[in-house]
């Protein structure tokens, strides 16, 4: 099969009878399973038909080569099927380039729009880079300690107010307890004082770490520069949406687009109210702000070049959907097992993350935590025979990838070989013709003496 990239350089017209000719062969082949099926309900309810043969020293029954050309005739309508949504594929991106060109007055306005578009993403990534993690913030020198009391923090006492601080981030750390959110006030540059606005649970031994933040106008900078572009990422978004052949096809393959386009406020500014429940929808919806990585890995495909053979091999659907279910599976088991057995704050989430890898891909855990709760102990079960289930999947699938490579490979050379031996049975056949001919020359020609000598 052909890979999507060369399909997008046919004509939409070619496309379209490509896609029109794999359509009727599918048509053909459900019409022969409909048959078949047909044929299999008869043999299951007839007793007169019943024969046993030997086919290459096996035994067979009459039910079992019917089974046998069902599951052919499936395997058959199953590769037409994965063509036809290749060939779909190329037709919407065909047809939604080549609408772009019209109205943008070529192709190359609209690679230059995709990568206008590519560079924006990747300044509004380091936008928010440095907005999560204070790059370039002044201020330090602060240090303050938590009071804790029946698992919950009471209060935060200063230790060192520190100096040149415009804002501060304050977290608490702690190996069981999490859920505590505090907000900090500065004046003068100085920290002096902190509000308590969720005080979690479970705390043992909590350990506060503060660290210097922007101030309230960068960070409304900060979001007017997402707003810009933004408004610039959803106006491509409806623009193409438009445009699209199949506006069900663009939603399926852009939803994280519309989605990532969508600007949220900085979330320590909504923190500053002290609601509670407005700060953990801030907390949520910062959170979403994180997929507009993958924008960047979608546009990155702009300049994938020479990957045919791996976009081949990803585009196997039971590769694609073990690599997806392990990948659902994974974060499932993090976001769960954080909550179930309380890990930490800040750093909870990626040591979960990586333990429920770990759990999944290799069945070890204890190493980085034995679950304690009943709970988790039996969503480690799951994740450890889910990895063993998703492992052999994805690794039987692969080798059988490249099996197939490897009997493509021999197949290929031995045509060549059937092509030269029927070269040579042409060539033979030929020369047997020739020496025919020859003998029976030579045969008028001795008849013909012979008859003189007479």
């Amino acid at each position: 099969m052909a890979n999507l990239k060369r399909i997008e350089s046919c004509s939409l017209d070619r496309i379209r009878m490509m896609r029109d000719v794999v359509a009727r062969e599918i048509e053909s082949v459900n019409e022969q399973l409909a048959v078949e099926e047909e044929k299999i309900s008869r043999l299951a309810e007839s007793a007169d038909t019943v024969a046993l043969k030997k086919k290459h020293g096996r035994y067979e029954l009459d039910l079992d080569a019917a089974d046998s050309r069902i599951s052919t005739l499936n395997e058959e309508r199953q590769t037409l099927e994965d063509k036809a949504r290749v060939i779909d594929q190329a037709f919407q991106k065909k047809h939604l380039m080549d609408r772009q060109a019209d109205k943008l007055g070529g192709v190359r306005n609209v690679h230059l729009k995709d990568i206008i578009i590519f560079f924006l993403i990747l300044f509004l990534i380091s936008i928010l880079v440095v907005d999560l993690l204070g790059i370039g913030a002044n201020g330090g020198g602060a240090a303050a300690t938590a009071e804790v009391k029946e698992g919950k923090i009471t209060n935060i006492v200063i230790q060192k107010p520190g100096a040149g601080y415009e804002r501060v981030n304050i977290h608490i750390l702690d190996n069981v307890g999490s859920g505590a959110l505090v907000s900090g006030h500065v004046t003068g540059g100085k920290l002096t004082g902190v509000d308590i606005v969720d005080r979690g649970a479970k705390y043992k031994n909590p350990v506060v770490e503060v660290h210097p933040h922007f101030s309230v106008g960068t960070l409304w900078i900060f979001w007017i520069i997402d707003v810009v572009c933004c408004a610039i990422f959803m106006a491509n978004f409806v623009f193409e949406h438009r445009l699209a052949a199949s506006k069900r096809w663009y939603w399926k393959n852009n939803w994280i687009d519309f989605i990532t386009s969508i600007p949220l406020p900085p979330v320590q500014v909504i923190a500053a109210s002290g609601d509670l429940g407005v700060v953990r929808l801030g907390r949520l919806l910062r959170a979403v702000r994180i997929l507009r990585a993958l924008r960047l890995m979608r546009i990155g495909l702009f300049f994938w070049r020479g990957m045919d053979h791996l976009s081949t091999t990803l585009d196997v659907r039971l590769l694609k959907r073990s690599l997806l279910y392990g990948l659902l599976s994974l974060v499932f088991g993090a976001v769960v097992f954080m909550f179930l057995e309380h890990m930490e704050a800040g750093t909870g989430f990626w040591q979960s993350l990586w333990w429920s890898f770990t759990t999944l891909v290799t069945g070890g855990y204890a190493d980085i935590h034995n679950p304690e709760t009943a709970s988790g102990r039996i969503l480690t079960v799951f994740l450890v025979i889910t990895g063993m289930v998703l492992v052999g999947v994805f690794t039987a699938t692969l080798t059988s990838i490249l099996v197939k490579e490897e009997e493509s490979i021999q197949a290929e050379e031995l045509d060549e070989q059937t092509a030269i031996v029927s070269r040579i049975q042409k060539d033979v056949e030929a020369t047997n013709q020739r020496l025919d001919r020859l003998e029976g020359s030579v045969r008028e020609i001795r008849d013909a003496v012979a008859g003189r000598e007479e």
